[in-house]
């Protein structure tokens, strides 16, 4: 994989959900992922399908938003741009240190990693523990676009969603019952398992995930966590979304 294609997989995956910081550790052969939105909303961890040698060891990437702008420069689009990875030794290791961004007219712009250091006294990833899944669904893209309709007119009622089981389909709630605005829409059929108590989430968080695209498979427990699982064709990406107290 090129240097440009990673960079860019990994800042859709990230800075568009309000991840600002992210670990990385490239070691025994992967290269992994971890971070956490402010709110810690999302819990995020990642494994890229090939190993990118340029990031071998343990380090951080912060200002993800502006990373972001970096690579969508359009003097960085053409083909002859380069992005590379600068290395230096630290304590006796080899470690990434730096970004180069360069055109052929002589443009640069530099971006510097977090070290392993700042990494670990800045950075606080929460330890997913794992769950029993009830629910499990490859969403239709038809289910993604009509919750991404009704979410325009239900959340600013209210930002979050329910879920429950009924029946053999897997059914969303938006709005207010007591406010009597209320929206109900089934999200799958068919589906295997149920759910004995009804969570909620951040609605536009979990519209936000879905719409990245790729390969994806959304898990509901019973002990109230969501998780998002989106292959990119780059790496797996799996973000958790505990349920919202309500």
């Amino acid at each position: 994989m090129d240097m440009k294609s990673v960079l860019l997989d990994i800042v859709k995956h990230t800075a568009g959900l309000g991840i600002e910081n992210i670990k990385i550790n490239g070691a025994d052969g992967a290269t992994k992922l971890a971070a956490m939105d402010a709110d810690k909303t999302v819990i995020l961890t990642a494994t890229l399908h090939d190993e990118v040698k340029d990031f071998v060891g343990e380090f951080g990437m912060g200002n993800l938003g502006l990373l972001s702008s970096l690579t969508k420069l359009s003097n960085y689009q053409t083909a002859d741009a380069k992005i590379n990875v600068e290395r230096r030794e630290r304590n006796g290791v080899e470690v990434p240190t730096n970004l180069v961004f360069q055109d052929n007219e002589g443009n640069r712009d530099q971006y510097r990693f977090m070290s392993k250091e700042i990494v670990e006294q800045t950075m606080k990833v929460a330890t997913f523990r794992g769950a029993n899944w009830s629910v499990i669904v490859e969403p239709a893209t038809k289910r993604i676009a009509q919750l991404a309709e009704v979410a325009g007119i239900y959340a600013g009622i209210d930002p979050a969603f329910s879920v429950k089981t009924e029946k053999g389909s897997l059914v969303f709630e938006v709005g207010n019952a007591e406010g009597g605005v209320l929206g109900r829409r089934v999200f799958a059929e068919n589906i295997t398992g149920e759910l004995a108590t009804t969570w909620s989430w951040p609605l536009q968080t979990f519209l936000n995930i879905l719409k990245l695209g790729g390969t994806i498979v959304v898990r509901f427990s019973d002990q109230g966590a969501c998780q998002i699982e989106v292959d990119s064709g780059i790496g797996t990406y799996s973000y958790i979304l505990p349920a919202i107290s309500r």
